[in-house]
């Protein structure tokens, strides 16, 4: 019997999670692109998708349709680096001859800058939180403005890896690695407060290993459920947020390059940009170097004096058209 690909996908998000120490966050990002590929074969061939149906023809052919949905390049380029990773892993395991995704004309890479919110954006969701009173998401805030850390780290956080004043230890990042964050004193004060009044109040009893975090929804016949907080409740409450102080397009994302650009402009080290944001290569922190609109204003600035002096001064009141002989010209 041939093997089916749904079950050989449960293996590979195993394998991610638990050789590879994958974060549960970028395990269901997997998942969900290599379902979309299995659903393209079942609508295609009217049954669950096989070994066989890693094809090179098959995967033109959903390249073909993602193509025709008018998706971006840069989404067709990351699913089929998902089904590449899938069956570099299928090869290993003798269930493949080879990746058929290397004989393929990849999507080109497209990149644009960031999204950078200002300091005062990024103020304004912390100053959100505090007018409705909800410490919560203060304390949310306040991590991702002020540390750089992306959402899914934010969401794993527990009671003991708050060390004082110095910051966090051990922190889940990227590539099932973990590192230690510097926070400010006074966020880290703040955090302390939001553990003893907050989540004592609520969780009980609060011990190391107590998520610092939780989300609550109800549930018809159920009433009130309580669960810790994932990285889509934190993608979810910076939009409601952004909606709020008129940035709806705001991610928690952005707030990590917001203060990658903070950090760069008041220090203008990228090693230190680097180290903060935990990038393994500093050609991944160099795009920061490339997205700085306001210094590069001010760089010219010394030129608007000189530019001034070339048209006459301050004092010259000639207008534009006597100013460049456009009024010589119709008069001639």
């Amino acid at each position: 019997m041939a093997q089916r690909l749904v079950d050989l996908l449960e293996q590979f998000c195993q394998y991610q999670r638990k050789q590879r120490g994958k974060a549960e966050g970028g395990v269901s990002t997997y998942r969900w692109m290599l379902e979309r590929f299995l659903r393209f074969v079942r609508a295609r061939e009217g049954r669950l998708a096989r070994v066989e149906d890693l094809s090179m023809a098959m995967l033109q052919a959903w390249l073909d349709e993602m193509a025709g949905s008018d998706l971006s390049i840069n989404t067709l380029r990351c699913r089929l680096a998902a089904v590449s990773s899938w069956c570099n892993w299928l090869v290993k395991r003798n269930v493949l001859m080879v990746n058929p995704v290397n004989k393929m004309d990849r999507p080109p890479r497209q990149w644009t800058p960031p999204a950078v919110p200002s300091a005062s954006i990024m103020d304004a969701l912390i100053a959100a939180a505090q007018e409705r009173k909800r410490p919560r998401d203060v304390a949310l805030f306040l991590l991702l403005r002020f540390t750089g850390m992306r959402r899914e780290s934010v969401a794993t956080l527990r009671v003991g890896q708050l060390d004082g004043e110095w910051g966090l230890r051990n922190v889940r990042v990227k590539g099932g690695k973990v590192r230690d964050v510097p926070v400010p004193g006074s966020v880290m004060r703040f955090l302390g407060e939001y553990v003893q009044t907050v989540l004592a109040s609520r969780q009980e009893p609060v011990t190391a290993d107590t998520p610092l975090f939780w989300s609550s929804w109800g549930k018809r016949g159920i009433g009130r459920t309580r669960a810790p907080i994932t990285g889509k409740n934190i993608w979810r409450l910076c939009k409601v947020y952004g909606a709020k102080i008129g940035y709806p397009t705001l991610k928690p994302h952005d707030l990590r390059h917001g203060v990658a650009m903070e950090v760069l402009g008041e220090h203008g080290n990228l090693e230190e940009v680097r180290a903060l944001l935990g990038h393994a290569r500093i050609d991944t922190t160099q795009v920061y170097t490339s997205i700085r609109p306001a210094q590069l204003k001010t760089a010219v600035a010394f030129y608007d004096e000189r530019a001034l002096r070339v048209l006459g001064g301050a004092e010259n009141k000639k207008g534009f058209e006597e100013q460049t002989g456009v009024l010589e010209t119709r008069v001639a």
